[in-house]
């Protein structure tokens, strides 16, 4: 029989066949506890599922988390982890059957719910599947550092690739074509493409965050529509603030139309109901400008990257285009841009071949 202390105090025991093999399991134990890893066998019979609301309470309750992250949790738990891992024990949990699991969400079209050979092959997103292992691969975190597994089984865990997919830029005549297009979003298709605005920055402006002496708008908010609550105003994606600088005199123009003899507090762009105007009424509009200007393959969110796309075409340098795009930082933005960045090869070879003709002439 093997016995030993655990970590809160209490006695633990196990028997073996043999002398050996227990003094074998008591030298691991120690081990354990002395580097930390140890975990107390009989938490380890807790559930995924039981773990997984104990994580979730805990992240929902952080002040840093927005409500859309929240309810994406929640969503990613109910529709895609839980189903599979809620009933299954935490000691239970193999590196391997994870590994299968992600596999299945990647290629099997019942991780989407729909017959095989029904229209569009293959599981789900890279995106969503990546993000479902995040969750899981959180939960189990959490459980190491709680003390109800020693080892986290979804370390080493192979991911899917996400596609690469290369961003539209529109030109000035695009921007003004696609603007011209339909009135009714002119100064908002102006404002995004030369503001370089997220679609939710630019809904939760109010009329007092534009400055036509100075001809700036102070960006601080960011407005999301979240499953349950509707649209919520928070901070920006980076939780920073900063001022854009209204770039073109047809921009300066349009928004001094928006502003004039409005209340300070209103949205720059109220709805019918005067909170901010939703993504899916622009996104309507959006796209019968786009056809109307002969536009195809492009989202809202091509504004944006058409805005730095612009900035740097004018040699702007990167890190003023990172502050017009409210990066977190300029390593960021040169991983979007980096296509667009003026690599000076020609002057690298003419200065090296120079360099090697004179130590040839030595």
């Amino acid at each position: 029989m093997a016995r030993w202390v655990g970590a809160d105090g209490e006695e633990r025991s196990k028997s073996f066949d043999r002398k050996a093999h227990a003094q074998a399991h008591l030298n691991q134990v120690s081990a354990d506890i002395n580097t930390g890893t140890y975990a107390d066998p009989r938490r380890t019979a807790i559930t995924f599922g039981v773990v997984a609301e104990e994580w979730f309470r805990n992240r929902s309750g952080a002040n840093k988390l927005k409500p859309k992250t929240i309810a994406g949790y929640r969503s990613l738990l109910d529709v895609v982890v839980l189903p599979k891992w809620a009933e299954t024990k935490l000691r239970d949990l193999q590196h391997a059957d994870i590994q299968s699991w992600v596999t299945w969400l990647a290629t099997d079209p019942a991780a989407r719910h729909r017959p095989v050979g029904s229209a569009g092959q293959g599981g789900l997103s890279p995106g969503r599947v990546i993000q479902a292992f995040q969750v899981v691969d959180q939960v189990l975190g959490y459980a190491v550092r709680a003390r109800y597994i020693a080892i986290n089984p979804a370390n080493g865990i192979e991911l899917p690739r996400k596609r690469t997919r290369e961003d539209i830029a529109l030109s000035h005549e695009e921007v003004t074509g696609l603007a011209e297009a339909l009135p009714e979003i002119r100064s908002m298709i102006l404002l995004l493409a030369y503001g370089g605005m997220r679609f939710g920055e630019m809904a939760a402006l109010r009329v007092r965050d534009v400055d036509l002496a100075r001809r700036r708008i102070r960006v601080a908010r960011s407005v999301t529509r979240v499953a349950g609550l509707g649209h919520v105003e928070g901070d920006t994606k980076t939780h920073q603030v900063r001022t854009v600088p209204i770039l073109t005199q047809a921009l300066a123009d349009a928004l001094a139309e928006v502003v004039r003899d409005r209340d300070p507090s209103e949205y720059l762009f109220p709805g019918r109901d005067g909170g901010p105007i939703s993504l899916g009424w622009f996104r309507w509009r959006f796209d019968q400008a786009a056809a109307s200007a002969g536009l195809e393959g492009i989202t809202p969110k091509t504004l944006r990257h058409t805005a730095g796309s612009l900035a740097l075409a004018l040699g702007t340098t990167v890190v003023t285009v990172s502050k017009l795009l409210g990066h977190r930082n300029v390593t960021t933005t040169m991983n979007v841009y980096a296509h667009q960045l003026p690599d000076d090869f020609d002057n690298l070879a003419a200065a090296m071949d120079t360099a090697a003709r004179a130590a040839a002439a030595k």
